[in-house]
């Protein structure tokens, strides 16, 4: 009977009500107070109060609102709460990894972008960092192919150097990995992007382009954790310009012999020579051989993780598969991965800890067939009665090979499998309560063969001979760290010096077999030595090393002002004796406003941050052994036989140094409303001297260029990053974050004080990647036949602007475009609504220029296939391309590559997500903690000027890029 009693009292349900107030005693309006487990809740009034009806004595409140901490506090027998928020300063002392270390973000001095896990794998995803597109201002990031397995492009705050490597440094784990291709989304604890030279300069010659750290995900106490995350997603053509048909291109053909004086068309039997192409043409024939070679693709990502441990030892083991087939056949990668991560408290003062990570890719891929798709005339068959593929199915075109030649069994196999053993082993000993000694060995380990077999009927065969290659290529590397940090706090006065010193190896080695003529076509690129023609080996080995020492301290005083200072020295084996060794020092400042008095009453500031930096990096990514003189291997013929020999290949340069990049940065960090509104704008500008690039020589050395120090270069930017917390309701809440991003980079000097090196299109004052050219402005008209004739011209020709107004059309009238966009920007918003999320992502790249194949892609003679464009006829008196002409090709149509400029900004929608997680009452009957369910359409609509085009590839047209619709599952239990 008792116990009866006991449940139903805590059967009963009662009415509780309460106050939320904050620190100094205010009422709080919109705080979400609920009852764990259920939807019973309640949002805070005008005054801060709130009622909810129906709780037991067993149930939690659970309090929550931006920028405090989430409250739990058990209901028992109280009816009425008065509760008191607590700031959440995790917003703000929530750890940052920076160079060789960690950071509270309130006290970064330093320009760095920090994304968190949630946020990498928020969109699906098997390369993390295009998570981060659109989302860390200053970072560049582009997707240029739809080819399988492609990589991405990026820059961190423009480029620098004009012929060094503008790639930022990719870290994991401290330890050079190169990429994030390789690495499940989901084993990633977060991603920081260094972008000012102060949090760059303690990486000395490696930190000139920026550096992304990636920190993984490591073992927690307690019992073990399984996490799934997995997708699959059909992939489709998003945008594609259209060739002409068969009716189309005869009709240009005939456009093409027509009479230019009289206009009068010739009989078709007079265009159309070849019997069966006139045939054709009367019968309609048209083949569009890309619609035979292009199927949608599909892609499936597989990602499981286990994760716990003791007190004493924790760990976090994960696998990965990730497979995708591209539109066309022999177009596919594989990745298969695993990793472990151990950590394990040997002694109270010590701690050991590593993290392995094994990588298979297996990659079949092919040449671009779309070139010739595009070229290949539409009046033709492309199979015989049999439904054999024909090699020349054009009437009258030999030349023309039928690109379907490549997909015939055996024709072509490209493919390449490599192996990546990458481990690090550390060590942390805690020498007294002040003083940490932290030693880290970096391993890593590639091997990659590339096998290439085509046959003498494919496309690079061009019934002649097969060809075929073997390349096997071991790369290596080793890092070993040693670091010793002092942290103390003194009263007011908070410190910590940190030293240390680092090795880093790496070695290439490479071989290559090679040969025509394959005995039999079965041994595809095995058995090399059947070859019977130009049967050819090579190899070569490089090699180098960096020995570095660094320090740097950062100071706080009274928890407001903050010092950051830093020097790293470097020495490279890649540089001449006497030049090997660069110093790299670094400064910063920063102030918490918000911190002083006259600022601290201001209820609705949350934070103010004024920060100041400088800093020195600098790079040496440049090839092994350029400071000496190299020498190649050729055949000759000695007595009427073939011989082998040396010659000088490369000039040395026993003065080649560091080039070197000096950044100033201005940034301010702002919270506004308890942080509901935050943000950061930075302002910078960078010089670079010392440029390495290869300067053109006078032939009579016997060389054509030698690799110098020579040019300087500018970078101006403004970076812009904003998030707030737009509505937050019981069941309901919109965020919105935003980044932009304006960049300018400005050549300063040129070799021996050139102002122009108009083989390379480089401008003194321009920046590095322009056009340099003529600008069209139209097309001769009919009724404009005195004035193109003063140029030579008749109506149907490329009008020129006379840029300088001479009268005269001259080299001196070209202009300059950039293909470097202006402004970059990325907005994404999201919504939860019960159980339910949804978010869109925009991106967008305004004020480029780029060249636009497909313009190229015009062909005014009728002797190939063209590009369907507006063309000028009589009867069509268009100002977009000149009229046809059976006696020039596009390369030979006076002024054609003024053709092929096309402005290149857009915007994009690039992801939308819908999701739903389950409840916790459904959760709790299936024995899982968390499943999410989720539909992604990726890269579906894009706006710009060009039809039918995806901008961001920057111009070309090989493998179109593709538009995805995807369908995923996240589990944890």
């Amino acid at each position: 009977m008792f116990s009866m009693l006991c449940l139903l009292s805590l059967a009963q349900t009662h009415q509780v009500s309460g106050i939320v107030k904050d620190v100094t005693g205010e009422p709080v309006i919109g705080v979400n107070v609920s009852v764990q487990g259920t939807g019973n809740g309640s949002i805070t009034d005008l005054d801060g109060k709130f009622v909810i009806p129906n709780v037991k004595e067993k149930d939690v409140l659970i309090v929550s609102y931006i920028g405090y901490l989430t409250q739990s506090i058990p209901v028992g027998k109280q009816t009425s709460f008065t509760i008191t928020l607590k700031e959440d300063a995790q917003a703000l002392d929530e750890v940052v990894v920076v160079g060789y270390g960690v950071q509270k973000k309130r006290d970064l001095s330093g320009a760095v972008s920090s994304v968190k896990s949630r946020d990498i794998t928020a969109i699906p995803t098997t390369n993390a960092l295009e998570a981060l597109q659109g989302k860390v201002a200053g970072l560049d990031l582009t997707s240029s192919s739809g080819k399988a397995g492609a990589e991405l492009s990026f820059t961190i705050r423009g480029e620098r150097s004009l012929k060094a490597s503008n790639k930022p440094l990719i870290l994991v784990d401290g330890v050079d990995y190169g990429t994030t291709l390789d690495i499940n989304p989901s084993d990633i604890e977060s991603i920081e992007v260094l972008k000012d030279a102060s949090s760059t300069a303690i990486y000395g010659t490696r930190g000139a382009n920026g550096i992304i750290i990636v920190t993984t995900k490591k073992g927690k106490t307690g019992k073990s954790k399984v996490s799934l995350n997995a997708f699959a997603s059909v992939n489709m053509i998003s945008s594609y310009p259209s060739i002409m048909n068969g009716a189309e291109y005869a009709q240009l053909k005939r456009e093409a012999y027509r009479d230019q004086t009289t206009n009068e068309y010739l009989p078709d039997d007079q265009v159309f020579t070849v019997a069966q192409e006139l045939e054709y043409v009367r019968e309609g024939v048209s083949t569009d051989y890309r619609d035979l070679m292009m199927s949608n693709g599909f892609n499936q990502n597989y990602e499981l993780s286990i994760s716990g441990g003791t007190d004493k030892t924790q760990h976090n083991i994960s696998l990965g598969y990730r497979g995708e087939n591209g539109l066309f056949k022999n177009d596919n990668y594989k990745r298969l991965n695993a990793r472990v991560a151990l950590d394990h408290e040997l002694l109270k003062t010590l701690k050991i800890g590593t993290s392995i990570t094994y990588t298979y890719k297996d990659q079949n891929t092919r040449r671009d067939p779309l070139n010739m798709c595009n070229k290949i005339v539409p009046l033709s068959k492309p199979y015989d009665e049999n439904g054999e593929v024909v090699r020349f199915p054009a009437p009258g075109y030999n030349s023309q090979t039928n690109p379907l030649v490549d997909d015939v069994e055996g024709a072509i196999k490209d493919n390449t499998k490599g192996t990546r053993f990458f481990g690090s082993l550390y060590a942390n000993w805690n020498i007294t309560k002040d003083l940490l000694f932290r030693t880290t060995l970096g391993v890593d380990a590639q091997n990659s063969r590339r096998g290439y077999y085509c046959s003498a009927n494919s496309l690079d065969g061009e019934g002649k001979d097969s060809k075929s290659l073997k390349e096997h290529t071991i790369q290596s590397g080793i890092t070993w760290e040693n670091i010793l940090t002092y942290s103390k706090i003194l009263g007011e006065h908070d410190f910590q010096i940190m030293g240390g010193t680092s090795t880093i190896y790496k070695s290439k080695e490479y071989t290559l077999a090679s040969g025509k003529g394959q005995t039999y076509g079965g041994n595809i690129y095995h058995n090399l030595a059947s070859n019977t023609k130009e049967v050819m080996i090579d190899s070569y080995l490089q090699e180098e090393n960096l020995a570095s020492f660094f320090g740097r301290v950062n100071y706080k005083f009274m928890d407001r002002y903050i010092l950051t200072a830093s020097l790293r020295a470097d020495g490279s084996s890649l540089l001449a004796s006497g030049h090997k060794w660069g110093y790299f020092p670094s400064v910063a400042l920063a102030w918490r406003m918000n911190e002083e008095a006259f600022l601290k009453n201001i209820d609705n500031l949350s934070n103010l941050k004024l920060r100041l930096s400088w800093g020195e990096s600098g790079q040496s990514a440049i090839d092994p052994y350029q400071t000496i003189g190299l020498l190649g291997s050729s055949t000759y013929s000695f007595n009427n036989e073939l011989a082998s020999g040396l010659y000088p290949k490369t000039m040395s340069n026993k003065n080649l140094t560091w080039e070197t990049t000096s950044v100033f940065d201005l940034g301010v960090d702002f919270g506004l409303f308890n942080n509901r509104l935050s943000g950061s704008l930075d302002i910078y500008k960078s010089y670079t001297r010392n440029v390495l690039m290869n300067r053109k020589i006078p032939s009579t050395n016997g060389y054509s260029d030698v690799m110098e120090n020579i040019g300087k270069t500018e970078n101006f930017g403004i970076d812009i990053t904003l998030n707030s917390v737009n509505i937050q309701k019981k069941n309901f809440t919109w965020t919105t974050d935003f980044t932009l991003s304006h960049n300018k980079e400005k050549i300063k000097e040129l070799a021996s004080g050139a102002l122009r090196d108009e083989a390379n299109s480089w401008f003194v004052g321009e920046a590095f990647q322009v056009f340099y050219d003529y600008k069209k402005i139209g097309i001769w008209q009919l009724d404009e036949a005195e004035e193109a004739a003063k140029n030579g011209q008749i109506p149907g020709d490329i009008k020129i602007q006379d840029t300088n107004d001479d009268g005269e059309i001259t080299p001196e009238d070209r202009v300059i475009y950039s293909k470097r966009p202006k402004v970059t920007f990325g907005i994404n918003n999201a919504f939860t609504i019960h159980d339910f999320e949804f978010s869109f992502f925009i991106y967008s790249r305004l004020g480029q220029w780029i060249d636009y194949e497909f313009n190229r892609g015009y062909k005014p003679d009728g002797l190939e296939n063209s590009s369907n464009v507006d063309y000028w006829t009589p009867e069509n008196p268009t100002n977009d391309f000149p009229r046809p002409n059976r006696f020039y090709g596009f390369g030979k149509t006076r002024y054609s590559s003024t053709l092929k400029y096309e402005k290149g900004s857009f915007v994009k929608i690039r992801d939308i997500t819908l999701a739903y997680n389950l409840p916790a009452k459904a959760l709790k009957n299936i024995g899982l903690d968390r499943v999410r369910i989720y539909a992604t359409a990726k890269n579906f609509f894009t706006f710009s000027s060009i039809e039918n085009y995806d901008p961001e590839r920057g111009g070309g047209i090989s493998f179109p890029m593709t538009k995805q619709l995807v369908f995923g599952v996240n589990l944890d239990f």
